[in-house]
């Protein structure tokens, strides 16, 4: 599971994750607690996981302005 620390455009970066796929790995919504986002993934991985998504979400034109976290959860 993956952490999303991010206080705007956090139905963007849902929608965002949950329709990546990008060599057989995606994203879960699972739950949100305040500004932080928590999604389930089919990497192994979960570092890899957290710079795929923030790379991800850097990628589009309104999260390359925003200031967010992405971090494992273990």
């Amino acid at each position: 599971m993956i952490e999303l620390t991010l206080p705007m455009q956090q139905d963007k970066a849902i929608a965002l994750l949950e329709a990546y796929q990008e060599e057989g790995i995606t994203f879960t919504f699972k739950e949100k607690k305040g500004i932080k986002l928590y999604f389930n993934t089919t990497e192994a991985d979960l570092d890899k996981a957290a710079k795929l998504a923030k790379a991800a979400i850097k990628a589009e034109s309104w999260g390359s302005v925003l200031y967010f976290q992405v971090a494992p959860v273990k």
